[in-house]
């Protein structure tokens, strides 16, 4: 896909003034012919801000599918070929998936009139300054009174459509590429940016922060950041050794390795160990719902590689975010679904599986619970590893739910392959309720209203049986 070599040169759509025009590095990189126009940018407005953000001068030609990069240091190449890949990626993600998001804050005391007030958080990786939405109780009040709040039910509707949809979807395809559908709630913290000082100086009635962040363009964006900040992993597992149904705890060991291919496809090696074996772990995948009658799903299936598999980052097909604010965390509840259908994959996806497969995951190794990777030097040209994980889990049975808990470590490379180092504590809730519906008759039998109806229950559980995540000493 790309190649870097020194050379002489003139012209260059797009040069910054700290670029000379002799002895420069030269460099390209292959772009698919229906992203060309993206990349490129109204008036080259996308080219022009690369250029002027890594320093290096690109260059394009009417009907060649191919950029060109110059610059004074093979740094500002890589750049550049990186921030263009990443554009490349980033859109293939999109074209093939449909995502409905949601928004919704627990009141606590069924009224619109309460107010929140904006606490600053750090979040490593991330620039800008962001907060999140703290409500402060007064004096002998009580903390919660249930899920019943306007933005709760607006919630419940839209995950209505989107389940309901999604089972018409189903009901269209065959028996030879049944839909999966996966359901739970992922712990983390809700936060808002844009916000100006005078704003994170006062406290706000629910309504007002509702208006700032639940629009389709919102002047408070919003994240997800998952994850509970300050959680001692080790404190909590005793915890939870001491309050689960059963003395039993199903451990394991997940390994993410995230590839850029020269088609701009973002690729996941994962590798699962439980108990020192490769566990033969059912994996869900996304599929695209266009709502067009006759219309066929896109996705990816599983492909075997190595000790491990292939796949596409799983894609949602829901995302709603819950604000707790008179609790140390937020939750999110994810619908993701998947096909099981080999017909499903194009040809560059197929061929590009082939090669990295041979050339990287039929190399890595296991050993006990850890796994060698081979050199990142000997990856093809065209193919670059942007992203390692690794995932050390904990399963309990609590309450009707299964809650894992995992110690995450992951290293983020840059243009240069330099790492950037982040460690958390995440939590993710199962609900064993949820499970069983979507698992009958082998996941042809579930319906929408039964599902949905599920949802508060298992927010409910967060709020109310995770409140002994409160006691952690300071």
């Amino acid at each position: 896909m790309s190649n870097v070599k020194r050379g002489r040169g003139r012209g260059g759509v797009f040069r910054p003034s700290s670029t000379r025009g002799a002895g420069l590095v030269e460099g390209h990189i292959d772009v698919p012919e229906d992203l060309m126009g993206l990349v490129i940018g109204k008036g080259g407005s996308t080219i022009q801000r690369i250029s002027t953000d890594t320093g290096a001068r690109i260059d394009t030609k009417r009907g060649v599918n191919r950029v060109f990069i110059k610059a004074e240091t093979e740094g500002k190449v890589e750049r550049a070929k990186q921030e263009i890949l990443r554009i490349v990626s980033r859109e293939r993600r999109r074209s093939t998936v449909r995502e409905r998001r949601t928004f919704a804050i627990d009141s606590g005391r069924h009224r619109s009139d309460d107010h929140l007030c904006l606490k600053r958080m750090h979040v490593p990786g991330r620039d800008g300054r962001f907060f999140r939405l703290v409500r402060e109780l007064t004096e002998g009040e009580g903390s919660e009174r249930g899920m019943e709040s306007d933005s709760i039910a607006d919630m419940m509707r839209t995950a209505k459509e989107v389940m309901i949809k999604l089972r018409q979807d189903a009901d269209k395809r065959p028996e030879r590429s049944p839909l999966d559908i996966d359901v739970w709630v992922h712990l983390g913290h809700v936060l808002v940016k844009n916000v100006d000082d005078r704003e994170a100086a006062v406290s706000l009635p629910i309504s007002a922060v509702l208006s700032k962040t639940n629009k389709d363009r919102p002047s408070w964006p919003r994240i997800f950041e998952g994850g509970v900040v300050g959680l001692d992993i080790d404190w909590l597992h005793q915890l939870l050794a001491d309050s689960a149904d059963s003395d039993q705890c199903r451990t394991s060991v997940r390994y993410d390795i995230g590839f850029y291919t020269p088609s701009g496809q973002n690729r996941r090696f994962k590798v699962w160990i439980a108990d020192g074996e490769p566990e033969g772990t059912r994996v869900r995948q996304p599929i695209e719902y266009t709502g067009n009658e006759g219309s066929r799903g896109v996705g990816c299936t599983v492909v075997k590689a190595g000790p491990g598999i292939l796949c596409t980052a799983l894609a949602p097909r829901l995302i709603a975010d819950v604000a707790l604010p008179c609790h140390p965390f937020d939750c999110r509840l994810l619908v993701k679904t998947g096909v099981r259908d080999a017909s499903l994959r194009r040809v560059d996806e197929e061929r590009e599986d082939e090669i990295l497969t041979q050339a990287f995951c039929e190399k890595v190794e296991i050993k006990d619970t850890d796994i060698i990777l081979p050199p990142q030097g000997g990856l093809p040209d065209g193919y670059k590893l942007h992203y390692k994980r690794k995932c050390e889990r904990r399963s309990y049975s609590f309450n009707g739910f299964e809650l894992t808990t995992s110690r995450e470590t992951s290293v983020q490379y840059d243009a240069m392959d330099r790492p950037e180092e982040q460690c958390k504590v995440d939590v993710h809730i199962h609900s064993k309720e949820c499970n069983a519906l979507l698992d009958q008759n082998g996941g042809r039998d579930w319906k929408p209203q039964d599902i949905v109806q599920l949802f508060p229950k298992m927010v409910q559980f967060v709020k109310e049986d995770l409140k002994l995540l409160e006691q952690q000493p300071a």
